[in-house]
Formats: C-alpha cells, structure tokens, sequence
C-alpha cells in the first residue's frame, strides 16, 4: 500500500464550526502594484514547512514565516522577459532533494527554480499557449503536471527535464484547461478541468514504463493516455478549480456560477 504524505491524511471531524475563531490575520505583505496569482507552502520538506512561494507579473518571491507573525523574504527571482505574467506555483525536488521551486503563465514556459543554490536550474517549453496550473506529485515529487490553454495536460520530470506524457488527443479537454490535480494516494491519476465544462480522470498506469525511462534518459516518444471518466454531460457552465480530497474518492469542482458540486463514488 502507497505511503500517503505528510498534509494528505483524511480529516476526521465535526463539520459545525465553533463561534469561536482560532485563526486571525496576523500580518499582510504587498508586493507592488501586481496582482499575486498563486501562493504556496512548502509541502515537500517538513523542516521548511513555514517556507512559502508567490508569484506576480514576472516575478516569483519566496518567504519564511517567523514567529510573532513576522514575515521574511528569502529569495527573490524575475524572469528576464518583462511580459511574462506567471500565474501558477509549486514546489518540487529531483532525485537528490534538491528543493526546487516550479512557475508557469502566459508565455507557456515552465521555469524551474533551484531553491538551495538560488539558481535558475531549467526551462521547458512544450506548451503552445499559457500555462494555467502546475501541481507536484506528492509521491514522487520529481513528477509534476501542468495544465495549458492549448488544450493539454503533460506529465514532466524536473529531474531530467522531459516531457514524459501528454493527455490531449481524441479524449482529451476540447478547449482551455484551467486546473488540475493528481491523486493523493494513487501515483496514477490524474484529473483535470476546463472551459469544455468537464472533469476528467486519466490514468497512466500502462504508461508508467515511460516515467521509468524519464528517470534514465531521454524517452523516443510522448504517449497520449486515455482518459478513464468524463463528466461533458453533467456540467453547464466551465470549471475555474478544483481538488481530490478523502484520499481521491472525492472531487470538489468550482464553478464561475458560484457553484461547487461533488462527484464521488465507484465512478471515479
């Protein structure tokens, strides 16, 4: 049985909120005039859980929180084009741990950041349009998904730099993907979201030959999976966002309508 990580473990508890509030806004930072797209903590390491990463206009910042409230700046990265606009986030680390930190947006190149020696440590272009989202496989960090304007989701290792899979084609999204998520317990599945209103679940199990090689070297070929369930018929208006939860029994979908359904089941 798959290792679930630190952060995944269902939540047992009761779903009536005290009056009391526990949380409190205990600092707020701005970082310029720019809009901040994506924000997120380190999940990768447990000694840099206060470690989080924005990104903003071409810009991606990297904090620690301090005790007290305070907030500091770790690191500071801008891309050399001025018009790039990141909009997505993640932490990642190849075979060796190195914390890596991964970015995307409208210019449809991923960058890779390496965290521990504050260095830009790759680039991958592959995408033919903005890059919407980017998750890590809390698995096996080394494996992150990226979900694209130009209609496709691809399965890249930052460890060597290849695009391992593409889950585009004839059962692929038919028009903008927005979001995507990979499932907490199960290494080989992958839903996603988009302006085609639908949710799709794809599996790579047969593939997973190919991420085997990616580890190695270079692959011959990307291969386009299959996708395992779609919802076309069950959704009127297209899915901003959305979440595997309950160890990916689960998904939460966020619609512009300002409606969240559920769809969970032997289905999925």
């Amino acid at each position: 049985m798959a290792r679930i990580p630190v952060g995944c473990e269902p939540v047992v508890g009761s779903l009536n909120t005290p009056k009391k509030k526990d949380y409190k806004v205990t600092n707020r930072l701005q970082e310029g005039k720019r809009p901040i797209y994506a924000v997120v903590f380190n999940f990768i390491d447990s000694r840099f859980h206060n470690v989080f990463a924005t990104v903003g206009g071409n810009r991606v910042t990297v904090y620690r929180c301090l005790e007290g409230g305070t907030i500091a700046v770790l690191q500071s990265y801008i891309d050399e084009d001025k018009e790039e606009s990141f909009y997505t986030v993640t932490w990642a680390c190849d075979i060796d741990c190195t914390p890596f930190i991964v970015a995307g947006g409208s210019n449809g190149v991923i960058r890779v950041i390496d965290a521990a020696n504050e260095k830009l440590h790759k680039s991958y272009v592959g995408h033919g349009d903005s890059i919407n989202e980017i998750k890590t496989q809390s698995l096996k960090p080394s494996l992150i998904v990226s979900a694209c304007k130009d209609e496709s989701v691809c399965l890249w290792n930052v460890h060597t730099g290849i695009c391992i899979l593409i889950f585009a084609g004839g059962g692929g999204h038919r028009n903008e993907v927005l979001s995507v998520d990979l499932h907490p317990s199960d290494i080989n599945r992958i839903a996603s979201c988009g302006m085609d209103n639908t949710i799709k679940i794809w599996s790579m199990k047969e593939f997973w030959t190919y991420v085997e090689k990616s580890l190695h070297g270079r692959i011959s070929h990307q291969s386009f999976p299959q996708n395992m369930f779609s919802s076309l018929s069950l959704l009127l208006r297209f899915i901003q966002t959305m979440l595997t939860v309950q160890g990916g029994l689960v998904i939460l979908s966020f619609q512009r309508v300002l409606t969240m359904r559920l769809y969970c089941g032997s289905q999925l």
